[in-house]
């Protein structure tokens, strides 16, 4: 079985898909998996040991200018062209990925219905259509569309996984850790009204600190987050450590040597529940409860709006709200952690 996935983008939309590959592993005896994502996230896919071949696009620098860049596309497509799937699962749903569902060869494609896709024409370009309930976990929606396809259904959802890195990675990670208990701290996010406020982060460490002596690993993704983390590290200069920038399959085998992790809703969250480290998360314009990771291990808080938005997955304000209320005006006292 030749089992294509199209799936190219969010990174923390793509880390909650991944059961998927789990759920054909365990239904089919032998199958080969390809997965069509955008290139800035191919390396997770690439260090991902049932992942056969990952073929990156770059749609998000295509469309910006499409007569540059008709070189490149034609070149991605006719790399997808070469191979011929028996299936292919377009779990992405919009219309750039109905027109890369379009271009492959695969005797069936799968994907949501015209009223479940994020964006209905996408559901032109398929041969099987399945609706999601949305007030599912995500990591159900997914895996709904194989379970529904292949009439089958699963007890439990295995998010465990262990991405490939090499020797010297792992010894790298060996000379970080320090003895007690390890606390992985990932305040950021790509949208500035799902994070904490600094102080509320200084409060919620100095809480931890105080309850059970940890040593605390900040994490960044770009240049602002370092200099949060930066001032992050210098209220907590004897019990913490700045990382480096990092890759993805590194960052989650490091994770996987926590005992705790914090996080928003962001892709780290994400990447953290592929481990069996417990996480404590924080929720403000978007739903823990389709979010939030799944397992008694993993904890959250979801704040309240204080304008009186209400929502299934996501506030409509979550771009546009000035004042973020929701989690800046947070109170950490109130947190049971």
């Amino acid at each position: 079985m030749r089992i294509l996935i199209v799936k190219t983008t969010s990174l923390g939309d793509i880390i909650q898909s991944l059961p998927v590959v789990t759920f054909l592993l365990k239904k089919f005896f032998q199958v080969q998996i390809d997965w069509v994502v955008e290139k800035s996230f191919k390396e997770l896919l690439e260090a991902h040991p049932n992942i056969h071949r990952t073929i990156p696009v770059e749609i998000s620098v295509w469309k910006k200018n499409l007569i540059q860049q008709r070189r490149a596309i034609k070149k991605a497509i006719a790399s997808l062209r070469k191979e011929h799937y028996d299936l292919l699962i377009d779990l992405q749903g919009n219309i750039k990925s109905g027109i890369i569902t379009k271009f492959a060869h695969a005797k069936e494609k799968i994907g949501t219905t015209f009223s479940s896709a994020p964006e209905w024409p996408n559901a032109l370009f398929l041969t099987r259509r399945y609706s999601l309930n949305k007030k599912e976990p995500m990591v159900f929606q997914y895996l709904s569309l194989v379970q529904n396809h292949f009439k089958t259904q699963i007890d439990a959802v295995e998010m465990d996984l262990s991405l490939k890195i090499s020797s010297e990675e792992e010894i790298w990670i060996a000379s970080l850790l320090k003895e007690g208990k390890k606390v992985m701290v990932c305040p950021g996010s790509q949208w500035k009204n799902k994070k904490l406020s600094f102080s509320a982060w200084i409060e919620l460490l100095e809480k931890e600190q105080s309850k059970n002596p940890c040593h605390f690993y900040l994490v960044w993704g770009s240049e602002k987050e370092k200099q949060e983390g930066v001032a992050l590290h210098s209220q907590f200069p004897n019990y913490s450590t700045l990382l480096p920038k990092i890759s993805l399959p590194v960052w989650q085998q490091l994770m996987s040597k926590m005992d705790l992790i914090y996080a928003v809703d962001s892709s780290a969250l994400h990447l953290a529940a592929t481990t069996k480290t417990p996480t404590f998360s924080f929720f403000g314009p978007s739903a823990a409860a389709i979010y939030q990771p799944l397992g008694k291990i993993h904890r959250s808080i979801q704040a309240s709006c204080p304008y009186g938005k209400t929502f299934v997955k996501r506030c409509p304000a979550i771009r546009t709200c000035k004042t973020g209320a929701c989690l800046k005006n947070l109170r950490v006292e109130n947190v049971k952690i």
